[in-house]
């Protein structure tokens, strides 16, 4: 079940954060008078770092069959006492992320690890966030321009097909830029992206090419009706307190994403927060030419013409 990268990961995360005896009484959780100098053959007056000392220990328990039991136990570890002192896990979340990649995840209810039937890509919390604890991230408000004219002149049933289908169209480019829709009510909702590793970036492109792709989408004859769909997306970042219920989460974050998109944001536009556009590319920064100030902060705009991109 675990592969090699995964099995580094885990090394590497134990080596990072606990000391050599620290390792030690881990590895005398899973076996009977453990002993790394005694493992690796060595005199007790050798000094082993973590690292060696995380090495071996992973692999004795690869050889006894108990990696998946030195994982759920390090997960529980985090924010726990060990030797007299809290450990505080740093590089955790991206050891669950490669996880969730492999097909499984830490259930914290029953402490162990298990198979997720459904695809990772569509987990709300990447199979990384934890009920209740805080993380960095970006969050996008989208909205669908002139809903309610569209309901009264097409009918409900028709503009949710009509939704169904973009949401659909935009599945790829959600894929591709790891976002994950927390929810959706109608003609707006929530898409959120994970704040590392080019999260800034990652989120603009992909609220970009959403927003640049609505001329083909616009076009498609399986669309069911004449106007041209029109959006609006607003972007903020910050510390986010996640829920499993995503519908549940409330956030200065998301509150002023969704009104940056609501009061500032043309149709066919994309407004972001001054301090996300701080973190942007040069490359990326240009396209927001339009500078304003929203709510006491710095905000910067967009706007794509679709009908011009249709003529």
């Amino acid at each position: 079940m675990v592969d090699a990268t995964l099995l580094k990961d885990l090394t590497e995360l134990l080596a990072n954060n606990l000391t050599f005896p620290e390792i030690e009484i881990v590895g005398g959780y899973f076996f009977k008078n453990y002993d790394s100098h005694a493992l690796e053959g060595i005199a007790k007056t050798v000094t082993i770092s973590p690292g060696r000392a995380a090495r071996r220990l992973v692999q004795e328990c690869i050889d006894g069959k108990k990696v998946e039991e030195l994982i759920a136990f390090t997960v529980e570890l985090d924010d726990n006492q060990l030797n007299g002192r809290t450990v505080r896990l740093s590089g955790l979340d991206n050891l669950l992320y490669a996880l969730s990649r492999s097909g499984h995840v830490y259930d914290h209810g029953r402490r162990k690890l298990i198979s997720i039937s459904e695809d990772a890509n569509l987990m709300p919390n990447w199979g990384v966030l934890r009920d209740g604890k805080e993380y960095p991230l970006i969050i996008a408000s989208m909205d669908i321009c002139n809903n309610s004219k569209l309901v009264k002149k097409y009918s409900p049933k028709v503009m949710e097909k009509v939704y169904l289908g973009l949401w659909e169209f935009f599945k790829p480019k959600m894929r591709q830029y790891n976002a994950r829709m927390w929810y959706w009510a109608g003609d707006g909702g929530i898409l959120a992206f994970r704040d590392q590793n080019g999260g800034p970036v990652d989120a603009v492109s992909c609220c970009l090419e959403m927003i640049f792709s609505l001329s083909i989408y616009n076009c498609s004859p399986d669309k069911q009706i004449d106007e041209l769909i029109a959006m609006r997306i607003g972007l903020d970042a910050g510390r986010i307190k996640f829920f499993n219920k995503t519908g549940q989460i409330v956030s200065d974050v998301i509150n002023y994403a969704c009104h940056l998109e609501k009061n500032h944001t043309d149709p066919n536009g994309i407004s972001i927060s001054g301090e996300l556009y701080e973190r942007l590319t040069p490359q990326l920064r240009y396209m927001f030419k339009t500078k304003d100030e929203f709510e006491l902060r710095t905000a910067q705009s967009l706007t794509y013409n679709c009908d011009k991109a249709l003529c």
